[in-house]
């Protein structure tokens, strides 16, 4: 008579490694419980941050290869200024090199140790001279050039143009004005000009 297969074990391995199981799960619980903690105490830096990184992903969906709002200008003056460009440009007949709208903070500054220097700094900031003539060679600034037009009438326009007029003569560079015309003489133009930039020689 065959004998009788022996009863299996009822501890499977699954049974002996339950009691490794256990540990694991208590430490995943911990963990879960403390991000929790975390999240519950620090909630609004986490909101913040999401509601922030949403709006960048939004934006950058929405705007996708969108070009900035810039458009290059039709030209650099105004025709005034260029009728009066052309008409410079035979009166120096190459003597200097002409530049148009330069910023007053690129031809003066401020003199060291100056008390309210920025204040100062300031008030020439946003300003700038129509044309200036320069040397070729040292690019050194030699007359600046301002076109009047009806706009300087105007109080405001006045003060304005008495404070470059003082800041430019204080400096040392000569400005010479001229009044807005439909036509402008190159001989006079020119005349002008040396009369400006040499006065004691035509005051002889």
């Amino acid at each position: 008579m065959q004998a009788a297969p022996a009863p299996r074990s009822i501890i499977s391995n699954e049974n002996l490694s339950g009691s490794g199981r256990a540990p694991r799960l208590t430490q995943i619980s911990h963990a879960g419980t403390t991000m929790v903690a975390v999240l519950l105490e620090h909630w609004p830096i986490f909101f913040v941050a999401g509601t922030a990184l949403l709006a960048w992903i939004l934006t950058r969906l929405v705007q996708g290869n969108a070009r900035l709002p810039y458009e290059k200008r039709a030209s650099l003056l105004t025709q005034s200024e260029l009728a009066f460009y052309r008409a410079l440009s035979q009166a120096v007949d190459g003597h200097w090199s002409i530049h148009a709208m330069v910023r007053l903070a690129d031809l003066i500054q401020v003199r060291p140790e100056t008390p309210k220097s920025q204040s100062w700094q300031n008030r020439i900031h946003a300003k700038h001279v129509d044309f200036l003539l320069c040397d070729h060679g040292t690019m050194e600034a030699k007359l600046a050039l301002e076109l009047d037009d009806r706009t300087h009438e105007r109080p405001e326009r006045r003060a304005r143009d008495q404070f470059v007029d003082q800041a430019l003569a204080d400096a040392g560079l000569p400005l010479l004005r001229i009044d807005v015309g439909p036509a402008y003489d190159p001989a006079a133009l020119r005349k002008s000009i040396d009369e400006r930039l040499n006065p004691d020689r035509h005051r002889k």
